[in-house]
């Protein structure tokens, strides 16, 4: 009897179970049974699912190692290869460690100079920006040039006189470029002008990559700036002539490179950001820097070889 009863327990089960599962929606005539093909929304599947989905609808494709190629020599103080899709770095050395970064800050100051200041607007170089010390693009007293100029003679020749330009436009530049850099994530990072001159402005390898993704997702002119070989800038009434040349060595030399941003004092040492296409996939692309070094284009150059023979996308 007791056998009977269970089997008629199981029976009613099975039996409503199966009328869910096969249950006709007459308001639209469809069939509403689960359809494993559909794309379903994580809020539409029970919540250990929806989780499930959720990460993997999230998750980043990671690109797979090729182990038996060796990591490269690299004797820069830090260095790193990241790839932003996977949000992982792919090579590292001292990525935490706060380094001086010279004329990198020029990143910074660039895409505080963009939220700040009108690229068609007229400034009049000052004798500060002209006499700034360190790297400069020969801006005479007097001249006037527009944002836009300043903005190619700053990233293209890494002009501190034109950096100092920009920021004179704008009240208090410095504390908006590290107001920039908490919005952003930079945690060991601080900027105290907006040159990269004062040793003082440092930051690590890991904040130079999340600063990297963000300005060429966000900011594209930077980068398109920065992609530049070789151009000309005129002053206001055409009588001055700026010729700019890339203080990256490797543009045009090493075909994956999109663009870069180069920098060096004695106390930084040789620092170099690059943006590098992915082969065979469009859109795609890798950062690598170094911090510290005495060869950056040789590191840099190094890095970006190994990540194309160690990994493939």
């Amino acid at each position: 009897m007791k056998k009977i009863i269970l089997t008629l327990i199981i029976s009613i089960i099975c039996l409503g179970a199966a009328s869910i599962l096969f249950s006709f929606d007459k308001k639209n005539g469809e069939d509403s049974r689960i359809n494993l093909n559909r794309n379903l929304q994580p809020s539409q599947l029970p919540s250990s699912q929806s989780a499930f989905l959720t990460a993997s609808l999230t998750s980043n494709f990671v690109p797979i190692r090729n182990w038996s190629v060796e990591e490269p020599d690299i004797h820069a103080r830090a260095a790193g290869v990241f790839d932003p899709n996977g949000e992982k770095f792919l090579y590292q050395k001292n990525i935490n460690e706060k380094i001086p970064i010279a004329s990198l800050t020029k990143i910074m100051a660039a895409i505080v100079a963009l939220e700040n200041l009108n690229l068609d607007e007229i400034i009049t170089i000052s004798k500060q920006a002209a006499m700034i010390g360190g790297e400069n693009g020969r801006l005479l007293i007097g001249e006037k040039l527009s944002v836009r100029d300043l903005f190619y003679i700053m990233l293209i020749e890494s002009s501190n006189d034109a950096a100092t330009a920009l920021a004179n436009e704008t009240y208090n530049f410095v504390y908006l470029m590290n107001k920039k850099a908490e919005e952003i994530g930079l945690k060991e990072t601080s900027f105290s002008d907006p040159s990269g001159i004062n040793p003082s402005n440092y930051s690590t390898i890991a904040d130079l990559a999340k600063l990297a993704k963000y300005s060429f997702t966000q900011k594209s002119l930077l980068w398109q700036i920065l992609g530049i070989k070789e151009t000309e800038v005129y002053s206001q009434d055409g009588k001055i002539k700026h010729r700019l040349v890339n203080t990256n060595k490797l543009l045009g030399e090493v075909p994956q490179i999109l663009g870069g941003k180069t920098g060096f004092t004695d106390e930084a040492g040789g620092c170099m950001l690059t943006i590098n296409k992915i082969q065979n996939k469009p859109g795609e692309y890798f950062i690598a820097i170094v911090l510290g070094s005495d060869d950056r284009e040789l590191e840099i150059k190094k890095l970006i070889e190994w990540t194309e023979q160690a990994y493939v996308w």
